[in-house]
C-alpha cells in the first residue's frame, strides 16, 4: 500500500490554515495587479477544503483555494488583461502549463500556470462567449497543494 506521500508525490509540510489562505489570498492580489484592469470583482476569499488524494474527509490534510472572478471593466481590457497574465507570470515564478481555448463549447481562452516555488496553480479563463445575456468576465481559481494541519487542528472549524 502506498504512502501518503507516495500518492501525492511529495511530502505535504505542515502549516498553519490561516497562514496557507493569506498566502492564496495574496496570490489573488498580485494576479489582479498584473492584469491590470479596473472592474468589479466577486468572490468569498480563500477556503480550505479536502485533500482527496489522501484525505477526503479532511481530518489531517487540506487544500486552499480562492476563486474568484472579475467583470464590469471601468479600466482596460480583457484582452489586454490576458496578454499581460501571458508576458507577467513567467516573470514571476509561474510557469504556464495551457494557454489556449477551453475544453467546452465556447473555446473560451484559458491560461493554466503553476507556481515553481510554492506549487500552486491558478486557472484564469476568459468567458468572452457566454450564453443568454451574461456579460463576459475574466474567472480566477488559485489553489494550493496539500497540506498538513499541525498536530490539534480541528479542520471541521476552519471551514
Amino acid at each position: 500500500m502506498k504512502s501518503d506521500d507516495e500518492k501525492l508525490g511529495y511530502e505535504p509540510q505542515v502549516r498553519q490554515v490561516q497562514a496557507v489562505e493569506n498566502e492564496v489570498n495574496s496570490i489573488s492580489s498580485r494576479i489582479l495587479d498584473v492584469m491590470g484592469i479596473k472592474g468589479k470583482t466577486e468572490g468569498s476569499g480563500s477556503m480550505i477544503s479536502a485533500c482527496d488524494a489522501i484525505d477526503p474527509d479532511m481530518k489531517n490534510y487540506y487544500t486552499v483555494a480562492h476563486p474568484w472572478s472579475i467583470y464590469d471593466l471601468q479600466e482596460g481590457t480583457f484582452e489586454q488583461a490576458m496578454q499581460n497574465l501571458r508576458d507577467q507570470l513567467p516573470k514571476m515564478g509561474w510557469q504556464i502549463t495551457k494557454d489556449g481555448p477551453t475544453k467546452s463549447l465556447a473555446k473560451n481562452p484559458e491560461i493554466v500556470a503553476v507556481d515553481n516555488k510554492s506549487h500552486h496553480t491558478v486557472t484564469i479563463e476568459w468567458a468572452k462567449n457566454r450564453s443568454g445575456k451574461l456579460k463576459e468576465l475574466i474567472s480566477i481559481d488559485v489553489g494550493s497543494r496539500c497540506y498538513k494541519a499541525p498536530e490539534g487542528t480541528d479542520l471541521s472549524t476552519e471551514r
